[in-house]
């Protein structure tokens, strides 16, 4: 991995990704296949990401699942955690919000997830350059932390 990849990923991310899917693998016993399923990616793409071939990870499902994994991490029955991740669904993309004529989707949303899980969304959401996604997602994370 290149030095300038590695600070990119540590900008977007706070850490090489490297160093995040192995904390992960670490915690559940993962493989890196087993790794890629749970989260939603080819294995090679997992791959690329982790060798710093790739920069950004483009779904943001994908990172907040990633986040979702790293919050639980010690939980008592793993199995059951990966499990709900890897069927997860924790963002909207672009285009749904945007067919969604509904005014209230912050507050459904702040209905459907914790304020962590909206903020790792949010900036999921601001990485892959989904600006008006992780808008709706910080004021629905504001509105769950007012309850």
């Amino acid at each position: 991995m290149s030095d300038e990849h590695l600070e990119q990923q540590r900008t977007l991310y706070g850490a090489p990704l490297a160093e995040r899917f192995t904390g992960v693998r670490e915690a559940y016993g993962l493989s890196q296949r087993a790794l890629a399923q749970t989260l939603g990616l080819s294995a090679p793409m997992l791959s690329q990401l982790a060798s710093g071939q790739r920069i950004k990870i483009g779904s943001p499902a994908v990172y907040a699942r990633l986040v979702m994994l790293e919050e639980r991490a010690g939980e008592p029955d793993p199995a059951a955690v990966l499990a709900e991740v890897r069927d997860s669904e924790p963002v909207l993309t672009s285009q749904s919000f945007a067919a969604s004529p509904e005014a209230d989707l912050p507050a459904r949303l702040a209905r459907l997830a914790g304020p962590a899980g909206l903020r790792a969304a949010e900036s999921a959401a601001r990485a892959a350059g989904e600006a008006r996604l992780a808008d709706v997602l910080a004021a629905a994370a504001e509105a769950g932390a007012r309850g």
